[in-house]
């Protein structure tokens, strides 16, 4: 039996891991089509392209694994069917639940990877992620001179082209406008041609200018009442140099990302979760502090629900009130408005704190359990997926990857909705994040008795079964 379960740990392993690389690739030209705008026309190197695209791709990782094992096991119970080695094994006593049994095992350790990457290895890719991606949007874009329009990128200068040579080293008619000095348009370079270069691992930029002329007006005191003098000066070979820093990328300090929720393991979560409700009951405490001070009436240590209880008003409340005058009475009103209002103010400045400190907690809790989810999914799907390819018995990638895309479009739909539902108080976090797991784990339920009772899914008769409809009878 052990030679068994070697053949179908081995033929599951290679299904296995080139569905992971291929939901890996996919999954990532979702994200350069995705962040293509944050991207393009930045001048990135080819490193720091190649680090983003390694943090994103670890990003992906909890995404790819369930669905790696969802098509894989389709795969490998589909290709035993087609070749009849399924029922031969069948036939010789085995159990489909004993011949599975060394994939549920393999599927459960691979559940725990999947745990452990996802609580201690994808914080730290979100956080590398989301830093360097938010670097290459502060970045300027790289800097590219057009035909007969002017570039500004440089501070400072307006630099314009009339034509490029084929090698694009060499520019001709250059107008160079200097406001360094923000005196408006008094300093005018201009050259018959010039050639572009670059020092310091490009932060300067020189442009060397050839047979041109610097146009420079002298601006005088308005109180002189003197015409300002306009300096020319020509040259044959003339080099300028500009500062390129601002198109540098420069790495940021990450500590501003830190607190943020995905970059957080199951420890760190717990404890934002701990801190959040400690802070709405402290908020709380506040509001009815602030509250109870308008009550001057109230007794101290007495239970709220006596709050309006008459007994507490004096007994000659009302007799008082009769005999105030006019004025005093319209003053009394006044005040109790008055403190109606900061009542109210108070009340409605503090629930907003505590929605919004409840929202945190919330987003805590999901991703608390997204932990779990993300692993558990692994072994829900390979109950989806390997009952399903013993029944349609199809290997390859024709049945197996449309039945996969079908029921891995149902995890991913159930698991958004059933976060934002979660974020909009309509489920609690757990109900939320687990729905998929309820939707489906009775669908790997019937299959998996299905494929034990080797009864078809996809046949006509079935479904008239479950429709109870008759079938017609044949004309004679």
């Amino acid at each position: 039996m052990k030679k068994l379960d070697k053949l179908l740990i081995l033929s599951y392993l290679g299904p296995l891991l080139l569905t992971f690389c291929i939901s890996l690739f996919v999954l990532d030209m979702m994200f350069l089509w995705k962040y293509v705008d944050d991207l393009i026309g930045k001048g990135i190197e080819g490193g720091v392209l190649a680090e983003l695209m390694f943090y994103a791709s670890a990003v992906q990782v909890p995404m790819a694994f369930p669905l790696a094992v969802l098509v894989a096991s389709i795969m490998t119970l589909g290709n035993f069917g087609e070749q009849f080695e399924l029922t031969a094994i069948k036939a010789s006593g085995v159990s489909l639940f004993r011949f599975m049994r060394p994939l549920i095992y393999f599927t459960i350790l691979l559940s725990v990877a999947a745990f452990y990457f996802s609580n201690n290895i994808l914080p730290v890719a979100n956080l590398e992620f989301s830093t360097l991606l938010s670097d290459i949007r502060k970045q300027k874009p790289a800097l590219a001179f057009q035909e007969k329009i002017f570039n500004s990128d440089i501070k400072d200068y307006n630099i314009r082209v009339n034509g490029k040579s084929s090698d694009d080293k060499t520019v001709y008619d250059v107008i160079i406008y200097d406001h360094s000095e923000n005196k408006g348009n008094n300093h005018v370079i201009i050259a018959d041609s010039a050639e572009f270069g670059y020092e310091n691992n490009g932060s300067v930029m020189t442009i060397a200018l050839f047979n041109g002329h610097q146009y420079k007006e002298e601006t005088l005191p308005i109180e002189q009442n003197v015409p300002a003098k306009m300096m020319i000066t020509s040259y044959k070979n003339w080099e300028k140099h500009f500062d390129l820093s601002d198109f540098k990328l420069e790495r940021q300090d990450q500590a501003s990302f830190t607190k943020l929720h995905r970059m957080l393991n199951l420890k760190q979560l717990k404890l934002g979760a701990d801190t959040v409700l400690l802070d709405v009951a402290s908020e709380r405490e506040l509001m009815t502090e602030n509250i109870s001070r308008y009550y001057l009436f109230l007794k101290q240590g007495e239970d709220s629900t006596g709050w309006f209880d008459q007994k507490k008003l004096p007994i000659n409340f009302y007799d008082e009130y009769a005999a105030l005058t006019f004025a005093q009475k319209m003053n009394l009103l006044k005040s109790a408005q008055v403190k109606a209002r900061n009542i109210k103010n108070i009340v409605v400045s503090k629930d907003e704190i505590i929605k919004y400190k409840i929202r945190d907690l919330i987003q805590f809790r999901l991703y608390m359990h997204q932990k779990f989810t993300l692993s558990v999914a692994c072994l829900v799907l390979l109950f989806i997926g390997a009952p399903l390819g013993a029944i349609i018995k199809k290997g390859g990638f024709g049945w197996p990857m449309l039945l996969a895309v079908i029921f891995f479009v149902i995890y991913i739909v159930t698991s958004i909705m059933g976060e934002k539902t979660a974020e909009q108080l309509v489920l609690t976090p757990w109900q939320g994040m687990w729905l998929s797991t309820f939707l489906l784990s009775p669908i790997g339920v019937f299959l998996t008795w299905k494929a034990k009772n080797d009864s078809p899914i996809f046949t006509g008769s079935f479904y008239k079964k479950i429709l109870k409809l008759k079938p017609k009878a044949k004309d004679v």
